[in-house]
């Protein structure tokens, strides 16, 4: 099948030109509101790891699985469906999305074997990334000036969203039982889908592109942006280290303290004030640059791990969960800036691919731990942890000295769809 282009067909109006509409502030935190609890329903799996192997009479590390397909599914979604914002109305996606989300949600509940929590979770973690259409649908509606606060407000929901997920599941995870935690969060998914109806606006796609077409455009933004690559790989090591740590808390919370989900689900809310670290890590990365801003965001996780792992209290705890969300929310803000100043005519696709890399990381990273407290316990946990820390400290400095400055293309070369080089943009997203 061809997949030559028609310039003249391919966009049906440009949107960098087209007059926003206007994003009034209760839409924007409904849509934040939305962002956070969309992205919680694969994070409150993790408190409940204990209650899935007591309930279902299976090992730790099979318990885990169920985490790790949470994220394997959430990078799969992101891969294929936020490109599909650009080619169908994101109001009528993300609502969609909603639906099928909580019903997959009802599923969970309802699950009667691991192997059916495994793969409801999954196709949950499919269905959860209504945010990432969320955010870029917002940006459309912004005037330049505000384009900014309006990805912040929409981060921060999300962020709060999936912290705060963990608390809440711990909590309803002890007093009701975990089948309960996943009917709420059903009802939850059922509530937004009614306001987000009423309350989002219109907004006609602006590319008329074949789905192939626009889906092979990502492999030859790869191909053309190494600094893409290092980018996308510090951030999938640094966010597995991130997804191992609280997949496995909830296993030293009960073998090492005695405690159930609702204390491992506390840690949520101490990780939400670790969190706030991530508006000042965009105003460091501006001041002396995302390198700078990723080597201390890096070296302040690997203390918290070495830390843990050497003197295990919940003290201990509480100053490493504080050191490491500020660390990965650090790496994260500056390592997504500095992926988005690459191909300015192709943000969202860009946004994908790093996106995909950091959430394959997660699952990586939730597998790779749950395997290691299973053999080594929470000792065997934190060096691993450590390891993925080094390593992308090693990418890290690879990547700063390949390529000190983000690369630039012709902004001629992007726009022609018949140049070898051509990124599938045609010069806009």
């Amino acid at each position: 099948m061809s997949l030559d282009i028609n310039p003249a067909e391919e966009f049906l109006a440009s949107p960098e030109t087209a007059e926003p509409s206007g994003l009034s502030d209760r839409t924007l935190w409904v849509m934040a509101t939305a962002c956070g609890t969309a992205a919680a329903n694969i994070y409150y799996n993790q408190p409940l790891l204990g209650n899935f192997a007591k309930y279902f009479h299976a090992t730790d590390a099979q318990a885990g699985m169920v985490a790790t397909a949470a994220q394997v599914g959430y990078g799969v979604g992101i891969f294929f469906f936020v490109p599909l914002g650009d080619l169908m109305e994101r109001r009528r996606l993300v609502l969609m999305l909603t639906a099928v989300c909580g019903l997959l949600l009802v599923g969970t509940a309802s699950a009667t074997s691991l192997l059916a929590l495994v793969i409801f979770q999954l196709l949950v973690g499919i269905t959860a990334m209504g945010s990432q259409v969320l955010i870029p649908l917002a940006v459309d509606l912004s005037p330049a000036e505000k384009r900014g606060h309006t990805v912040g407000i929409l981060m921060g929901g999300l962020l709060m969203g999936i912290l705060l997920a963990r608390t809440v599941s711990g909590f309803l995870g002890d007093w009701v039982g975990w089948r309960a935690t996943y009917f709420m969060s059903a009802g939850v998914m059922g509530i937004m889908w009614f306001v987000l109806r009423a309350s989002l606006p219109h907004r006609a796609p602006t590319l008329r592109l074949s789905y192939a077409r626009l889906m092979h455009s990502m492999w030859d933004l790869l191909i053309a942006q190494p600094k893409l690559w290092t980018a996308s790989a510090v951030s999938a090591l640094t966010f597995a280290s991130f997804a191992g740590f609280w997949t496995t808390l909830s296993f030293l919370m009960k073998v090492k303290f005695d405690r159930g989900a609702k204390e491992a689900g506390m840690f949520g809310i101490i990780g939400v004030a670790g969190a706030l670290a991530a508006p000042i890590a965009g105003k460091l990365s501006d001041k002396r640059g995302p390198g700078f801003t990723v080597f201390n965001a890096i070296l302040a996780s690997m203390i918290a791990f070495v830390l843990m792992g050497f003197w295990v209290s919940i003290t201990s705890l509480i100053i490493g969960v504080l050191l490491m969300d500020m660390g990965v929310q650090s790496v994260q803000v500056a390592e997504q800036a500095a992926v988005m100043a690459l191909v300015p005519d192709a943000r969202s696709r860009m946004n994908t691919m790093y996106m995909v890399a950091r959430f394959m990381g997660g699952a990586g990273g939730s597998a790779l731990c749950a395997l290691m407290w299973s053999k080594y316990r929470w000792t065997g946990v934190c060096a691993a942890s450590v390891g993925m820390l080094v390593v992308a400290m090693g990418v890290h400095a690879a990547g700063t000295l390949g390529n000190p400055k983000p690369e630039t293309r012709n902004p001629k070369e992007i726009r022609n769809p018949k140049s070898e080089n051509d990124l599938g943009t045609n010069g806009h997203e």
